[in-house]
C-alpha cells in the first residue's frame, strides 16, 4: 500500500488521520508506512487489551502535555468503543502518578534537609 492508502486505511479504521501525521505524508512519505506497522504491532501484542492500550496512550499523551495527541487519542478512543467515564478515569490516574512524581524529585533535597537538622 502507498502511504495516502493507508492513511486512508487508518482513517476507515480509527475514524480519523490525526493532522501531524497527514503532514509528515506530504514531508516524509516513506515513513507512513512504518507507523502502520509500529502500531499494528503495539496493538496486535496479546498481554494487554487494545482498549487499555488506548487508554495508556491518552495517558501518556496528556501527561507529556501533547494536546493535539491527547485529542486525537481520545477521538480514535470514542471510535473504539471507550465511554467518557473510562478516558477520564485513565487521565486521573495519570495525573496521580504524575503528581506523585514529585515526591522522588524531592528525595535529594529532603534528604539534604534531615540530615542538616540532626
Amino acid at each position: 500500500m502507498n502511504p495516502d492508502q493507508i492513511l486512508r486505511e487508518m482513517e476507515k479504521n480509527s475514524g480519523e488521520v490525526c493532522e501531524p501525521l497527514n503532514l509528515t505524508a506530504k514531508v516524509m512519505p516513506e515513513w507512513i508506512p512504518r507507523q502502520a506497522d509500529e502500531g499494528k504491532f503495539v496493538m496486535s501484542l496479546p498481554n494487554v487489551p487494545p482498549k487499555y492500550k488506548q487508554l495508556i496512550m491518552i495517558s501518556v499523551a496528556a501527561v507529556l502535555q501533547n494536546r493535539t495527541c491527547t485529542e486525537y487519542f481520545i477521538k480514535v478512543g470514542r471510535h473504539m468503543g471507550l465511554t467518557d467515564k473510562e478516558i477520564g478515569e485513565a487521565v486521573l490516574t495519570a495525573r496521580f502518578a504524575m503528581a506523585s512524581t514529585i515526591f522522588a524529585n524531592t528525595e535529594l533535597g529532603f534528604r539534604s534537609l534531615i540530615e542538616k537538622s540532626k
